[in-house]
């Protein structure tokens, strides 16, 4: 029987977090990951000020600066008015602001890196399919995959929204794997040659496409990541078709002149469920996501930020919080818990916040009105936008409601 301190399942960066940090902290680790690296992760590819903080601390900044093709010089909204929002990023040579990076390089690098920590320290890499929890009175004790069982102390889940671990820990703790409030969708290609871009982050909020909204972020000078995303609600309330929605944008909204010359990437076309970690009313936080003997980080635990869409900084700090955790059991899972969401949790419920509030096109017009005159709410929106200790700015709800309305 093998058998380790740490199982981490998922190889994507909440995984990678918890594999470095435990191997660091002496653990023997073993980090499964089903798919062989390169491999494509659909997302919008932004890299925020957040996770490039844990991926420094992780030892990849040289790394990082070394591989980006561009870094983003500021940050662009559009209201459903067509009225635009330019914010330069504060620090552009600050190795700490964001920049989008493909994240079919951006895993593989990751992956590598935490897979040196986890054999230097006596641990193994798997590359196999987990295909089930392995569970001894009440406690899971490790996991099943194709070729054997294996068994520790923790289990980390971070496979995913559509990690075996997560689907375990959801039935058992009776949470809705799906509950389409606190669930998006997002459709993303990348396309060549797209005119009217130098670098900028793009946010646009388009009749005929709220409350959803469209995006465009620049890989390099000539490539581009471009999407479309929206709450599965909403969808249902609008019974939409985001692929037809991404169609719409390209060939008849107010951009359609901004494609006239643009190509595709044959195959790109994507789409993915981000849930979102927005709270969900009474107990923890944003809900139940460890059982005796296993606890959820990333993705898998529902971490995306409800209002950018963003998952890997969160990720990222679930990730390194386990290494904290030589067991988990009702004490500690629920340490863990509340002291994740004393990290992040004023940060996700701002940004619940700020996603209800701005589904209304009259307000989001308002916010960018007010916006282009105030250079202080701008900081904010940057801020916010590339890293988290900014976001303070936004807990008051007052403070939201004078930024919208006033």
């Amino acid at each position: 029987m093998k058998k380790y301190d740490t199982i981490v399942v998922g190889g994507g960066p909440g995984g990678c977090a918890a594999a470095f940090y435990n191997a660091k902290a002496g653990k023997r680790v073993l980090l499964i990951e089903k798919s062989k690296f390169p491999r494509d992760k659909v997302c919008g590819d932004g890299i925020t000020g957040k996770a490039l903080t844990l991926l420094h601390d992780m030892g990849l900044g040289d790394e990082l600066t070394d591989i980006k093709e561009i870094s983003s010089k500021g940050v662009v909204i559009v209201a459903p008015n067509e009225v635009s929002l330019n914010i330069p990023i504060h620090s552009y040579d600050d190795p700490l602001s964001a920049f989008s990076l493909d994240r079919i390089i951006l895993d593989e690098v990751v992956f590598n890196h935490a897979c040196k920590e986890v054999l230097s320290n006596g641990g193994e890499v798997l590359h196999d399919k987990v295909t089930g929890v392995i569970e001894k009175a009440g406690v899971v004790t490790g996991v099943k995959t194709n070729t054997g069982d294996y068994f520790s102390d923790v289990v980390v889940g971070a496979g995913g929204y559509n990690c075996p671990v997560s689907r375990y820990v959801l039935t058992n703790n009776n949470v809705p794997k799906q509950d389409r409030k606190h669930y998006s969708s997002a459709v993303r290609e990348y396309w060549q040659g797209l005119e009217g871009n130098s670098g900028d982050f793009e946010i646009h909020f388009i009749k005929g496409v709220m409350p959803g909204y469209f995006w465009i972020f620049p890989i390099s000078e000539t490539r581009f990541n471009i999407g479309v995303g929206m709450l599965l609600s909403d969808m249902d309330d609008q019974k939409v078709k985001l692929k037809k929605m991404l169609d719409y944008i390209v060939n008849e909204s107010y951009l359609k002149g901004r494609f006239a010359n643009a190509t595709p990437v044959p195959n790109t076309q994507k789409g993915w469920l981000l849930p979102l970690g927005s709270p969900r009313g009474s107990g923890l936080q944003p809900r139940k996501n460890f059982v005796n003997g296993c606890v959820l980080v990333g993705d898998a635990a529902s971490l995306i930020d409800p209002f950018t869409g963003e998952g890997i900084g969160n990720a990222l700090v679930s990730g390194k919080l386990t290494a904290e955790y030589d067991v988990i059991d009702d004490k500690s899972g629920e340490h863990y818990q509340n002291q994740l969401w004393g990290m992040i949790g004023g940060e996700l419920s701002n940004s619940h916040r700020l996603q209800k509030m701005l589904k209304r096109e009259w307000l989001i017009n308002r916010f960018i009105k007010k916006a282009k005159k105030s250079p202080k709410l701008q900081s904010i929106i940057t801020d916010m936008l590339h890293n988290k200790d900014s976001q303070d700015s936004f807990n008051s709800t007052w403070f939201l409601i004078k930024s919208l309305i006033f």
